[in-house]
Protein backbone atom coordinates (compact mmCIF):
# COMPACT_ATOMS: atom_id res chain seq x y z
CA UNK A 1 0.00 0.00 0.00
CA UNK A 2 2.68 2.31 0.99
CA UNK A 3 4.49 1.62 -2.64
CA UNK A 4 1.33 2.27 -4.07
CA UNK A 5 0.96 5.54 -2.61
CA UNK A 6 4.73 6.37 -3.21
CA UNK A 7 4.52 5.45 -6.89
CA UNK A 8 0.48 7.78 -6.95
CA UNK A 9 2.64 10.91 -5.19
CA UNK A 10 5.81 10.26 -8.10
CA UNK A 11 3.34 10.18 -10.84
CA UNK A 12 2.06 13.94 -9.94
CA UNK A 13 5.12 15.47 -8.79
CA UNK A 14 6.54 14.40 -12.73
CA UNK A 15 3.41 15.91 -14.05
CA UNK A 16 3.82 19.49 -15.57
CA UNK A 17 2.12 22.09 -13.61
CA UNK A 18 -1.40 23.18 -14.92
CA UNK A 19 -1.88 26.23 -17.36
CA UNK A 20 -1.83 29.51 -15.75
CA UNK A 21 -6.13 29.99 -14.43
CA UNK A 22 -6.49 33.30 -15.73
CA UNK A 23 -5.89 31.78 -19.72
CA UNK A 24 -6.94 28.19 -19.43
CA UNK A 25 -10.34 28.87 -20.43
CA UNK A 26 -9.74 31.72 -23.22
CA UNK A 27 -10.10 30.56 -26.83
CA UNK A 28 -6.62 30.11 -28.32
CA UNK A 29 -7.68 32.70 -30.89
CA UNK A 30 -8.04 35.09 -27.89
CA UNK A 31 -4.65 34.13 -26.16
CA UNK A 32 -1.97 37.07 -26.26
CA UNK A 33 1.26 35.14 -27.47
CA UNK A 34 4.55 35.63 -27.74
CA UNK A 35 6.63 33.45 -29.88
CA UNK A 36 10.23 33.41 -28.45
CA UNK A 37 13.27 31.74 -29.80
CA UNK A 38 16.98 31.53 -28.21
CA UNK A 39 20.25 31.09 -30.98
CA UNK A 40 22.71 28.46 -29.18
CA UNK A 41 26.07 27.18 -29.06
CA UNK A 42 25.39 23.94 -28.04
CA UNK A 43 22.08 21.79 -27.60
CA UNK A 44 23.75 20.65 -24.51
CA UNK A 45 21.67 23.13 -21.84
CA UNK A 46 24.19 23.19 -18.86
CA UNK A 47 26.88 24.01 -21.64
CA UNK A 48 24.75 26.01 -23.86
CA UNK A 49 25.30 29.73 -24.53
CA UNK A 50 22.40 32.67 -25.61
CA UNK A 51 24.56 33.78 -28.98
CA UNK A 52 20.92 35.75 -30.10
CA UNK A 53 17.34 36.01 -29.02
CA UNK A 54 14.32 36.95 -30.90
CA UNK A 55 10.41 37.30 -30.17
CA UNK A 56 7.49 38.40 -31.37
CA UNK A 57 3.89 39.06 -30.64
CA UNK A 58 0.65 37.69 -31.75
CA UNK A 59 -3.04 37.43 -31.20
CA UNK A 60 -6.06 36.66 -33.09
CA UNK A 61 -4.23 34.74 -36.05
CA UNK A 62 -2.47 38.16 -36.35
CA UNK A 63 1.03 39.02 -36.01
CA UNK A 64 1.86 41.80 -34.57
CA UNK A 65 4.95 42.55 -36.52
CA UNK A 66 5.69 46.19 -34.79
CA UNK A 67 6.67 43.69 -31.57
CA UNK A 68 9.13 42.06 -33.80
CA UNK A 69 12.76 42.12 -31.58
CA UNK A 70 16.15 40.36 -32.02
CA UNK A 71 19.58 41.23 -30.23
CA UNK A 72 22.75 39.46 -30.41
CA UNK A 73 23.83 38.38 -27.02
CA UNK A 74 27.49 38.35 -25.92
CA UNK A 75 29.28 35.61 -25.65
CA UNK A 76 32.79 34.26 -25.09
CA UNK A 77 34.67 31.11 -25.13
CA UNK A 78 34.31 28.16 -27.22
CA UNK A 79 31.21 28.95 -29.38
CA UNK A 80 31.49 25.68 -31.24
CA UNK A 81 29.85 26.25 -35.24
CA UNK A 82 27.39 28.46 -33.47
CA UNK A 83 28.63 31.48 -35.37
CA UNK A 84 28.68 29.92 -38.97
CA UNK A 85 25.38 27.72 -38.04
CA UNK A 86 23.54 31.24 -37.21
CA UNK A 87 25.36 33.76 -40.10
CA UNK A 88 26.84 35.79 -36.74
CA UNK A 89 31.07 36.33 -36.72
CA UNK A 90 32.79 36.50 -33.33
CA UNK A 91 33.11 39.84 -33.26
CA UNK A 92 29.26 40.59 -33.75
CA UNK A 93 29.04 38.21 -30.75
CA UNK A 94 31.22 39.99 -28.60
CA UNK A 95 30.04 43.15 -28.78
CA UNK A 96 26.54 42.21 -28.27
CA UNK A 97 24.46 42.84 -25.20
CA UNK A 98 24.88 41.30 -22.02
CA UNK A 99 21.79 38.36 -21.83
CA UNK A 100 20.68 40.23 -18.34
CA UNK A 101 19.64 42.76 -20.64
CA UNK A 102 17.38 40.62 -22.82
CA UNK A 103 16.05 38.42 -19.29
CA UNK A 104 15.37 41.96 -17.79
CA UNK A 105 13.02 42.67 -21.15
CA UNK A 106 11.50 39.05 -20.81
CA UNK A 107 10.08 39.32 -17.29
CA UNK A 108 7.88 42.20 -18.39
CA UNK A 109 5.81 39.36 -20.66
CA UNK A 110 5.58 36.54 -18.01
CA UNK A 111 2.61 36.81 -16.89
CA UNK A 112 0.91 38.36 -19.57
CA UNK A 113 1.54 36.08 -22.28
CA UNK A 114 1.50 32.56 -23.42
CA UNK A 115 4.99 31.70 -24.53
CA UNK A 116 5.09 29.69 -27.84
CA UNK A 117 8.32 27.48 -28.85
CA UNK A 118 9.39 24.99 -31.07
CA UNK A 119 10.93 22.72 -28.43
CA UNK A 120 9.69 24.52 -25.48
CA UNK A 121 12.28 22.23 -23.20
CA UNK A 122 15.47 23.63 -24.55
CA UNK A 123 15.20 27.06 -24.82
CA UNK A 124 12.87 26.86 -21.39
CA UNK A 125 16.16 24.87 -19.53
CA UNK A 126 18.64 27.50 -20.69
CA UNK A 127 16.22 30.16 -19.41
CA UNK A 128 15.68 28.92 -16.02
CA UNK A 129 19.27 28.28 -15.62
CA UNK A 130 20.10 32.34 -16.78
CA UNK A 131 16.98 33.04 -14.29
CA UNK A 132 18.82 30.72 -11.26
CA UNK A 133 21.86 32.58 -12.48
CA UNK A 134 20.75 36.20 -12.38
CA UNK A 135 19.12 35.55 -9.40
CA UNK A 136 15.63 36.56 -10.02
CA UNK A 137 12.36 35.49 -8.45
CA UNK A 138 11.17 32.30 -9.80
CA UNK A 139 8.13 32.98 -12.24
CA UNK A 140 5.66 30.53 -13.88
CA UNK A 141 4.85 30.71 -17.86
CA UNK A 142 2.36 28.88 -20.03
CA UNK A 143 3.94 27.56 -23.03
CA UNK A 144 2.82 25.64 -26.21
CA UNK A 145 5.04 23.75 -28.05
CA UNK A 146 4.56 23.55 -31.74
CA UNK A 147 6.75 20.50 -31.71
CA UNK A 148 5.24 18.90 -29.52
CA UNK A 149 1.51 19.59 -31.06
CA UNK A 150 3.09 18.55 -34.23
CA UNK A 151 4.02 15.16 -32.59
CA UNK A 152 0.66 14.29 -31.88
CA UNK A 153 -0.52 15.59 -35.36
CA UNK A 154 1.50 13.25 -36.81
CA UNK A 155 1.46 10.85 -34.14
CA UNK A 156 -2.66 10.79 -34.42
CA UNK A 157 -2.11 9.97 -38.23
CA UNK A 158 0.52 7.81 -38.82
CA UNK A 159 0.64 6.03 -34.93
CA UNK A 160 3.91 6.75 -35.01
CA UNK A 161 6.72 9.77 -36.02
CA UNK A 162 9.44 9.26 -38.31
CA UNK A 163 12.69 10.86 -37.40
CA UNK A 164 13.27 14.38 -38.56
CA UNK A 165 9.23 14.72 -39.06
CA UNK A 166 8.75 17.21 -36.61
CA UNK A 167 11.49 19.74 -37.22
CA UNK A 168 10.02 23.33 -38.00
CA UNK A 169 11.21 23.03 -41.63
CA UNK A 170 9.61 19.96 -41.87
CA UNK A 171 6.12 20.94 -39.59
CA UNK A 172 5.76 24.16 -41.60
CA UNK A 173 5.70 22.03 -45.13
CA UNK A 174 3.20 19.54 -43.88
CA UNK A 175 0.71 22.96 -43.60
CA UNK A 176 2.06 24.44 -46.94
CA UNK A 177 3.68 27.36 -44.93
CA UNK A 178 6.72 28.95 -47.17
CA UNK A 179 10.44 28.44 -45.89
CA UNK A 180 11.69 30.71 -44.05
CA UNK A 181 15.61 31.28 -43.58
CA UNK A 182 17.29 29.00 -40.94
CA UNK A 183 18.89 29.71 -37.94
CA UNK A 184 17.99 33.22 -36.86
CA UNK A 185 16.59 33.95 -33.47
CA UNK A 186 13.42 36.32 -35.22
CA UNK A 187 13.08 34.34 -37.91
CA UNK A 188 12.55 31.08 -36.11
CA UNK A 189 10.12 32.89 -33.98
CA UNK A 190 7.75 34.03 -36.56
CA UNK A 191 8.02 30.44 -38.06
CA UNK A 192 7.01 29.23 -35.38
CA UNK A 193 3.96 31.92 -34.68
CA UNK A 194 2.56 31.27 -38.03
CA UNK A 195 2.98 27.24 -37.99
CA UNK A 196 1.11 27.38 -34.51
CA UNK A 197 -1.59 29.36 -35.93
CA UNK A 198 -2.36 26.82 -39.06
CA UNK A 199 -1.79 23.97 -37.04
CA UNK A 200 -4.70 25.54 -34.46
CA UNK A 201 -6.71 26.08 -37.73
CA UNK A 202 -5.70 22.59 -38.71
CA UNK A 203 -7.62 21.48 -35.45
CA UNK A 204 -10.55 23.77 -35.07
CA UNK A 205 -11.56 25.90 -38.16
CA UNK A 206 -14.04 27.45 -36.46
CA UNK A 207 -11.44 28.95 -33.70
CA UNK A 208 -13.30 27.40 -30.52
CA UNK A 209 -10.50 25.40 -29.07
CA UNK A 210 -9.97 26.61 -25.76
CA UNK A 211 -6.08 26.07 -24.02
CA UNK A 212 -7.24 23.71 -21.52
CA UNK A 213 -8.81 22.05 -24.95
CA UNK A 214 -5.90 21.71 -26.50
CA UNK A 215 -4.51 20.11 -23.31
CA UNK A 216 -5.38 16.76 -24.35
CA UNK A 217 -2.07 17.12 -27.16
CA UNK A 218 0.53 17.60 -24.72
CA UNK A 219 1.59 20.83 -26.32
CA UNK A 220 0.68 22.83 -23.37
CA UNK A 221 2.56 23.21 -20.12
CA UNK A 222 3.50 25.12 -17.70
CA UNK A 223 7.17 25.78 -17.10
CA UNK A 224 8.94 27.50 -13.59
CA UNK A 225 12.18 30.01 -14.87
CA UNK A 226 14.46 29.76 -11.92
Amino acid sequence: MIDKIVRVFTTILRRPPPSAERFKNMFCSELPMLALDLELTDLNTKLAKVTSIGWVQGIGFDVDLSSAYYQVVRASGDLKQSPVIHGLVADEIAKGQHVKAQIAQLQQYAQSHVWVFHNAALDVAVLSKLWKLLELEPVTITTIDTMLLEVYVVEKKHGFVPNGEVTLGQSRGRYELASTPAHNSLDDALATLTLLFAQLYSLNKASKITLQGLGHTGAVRAYTLG
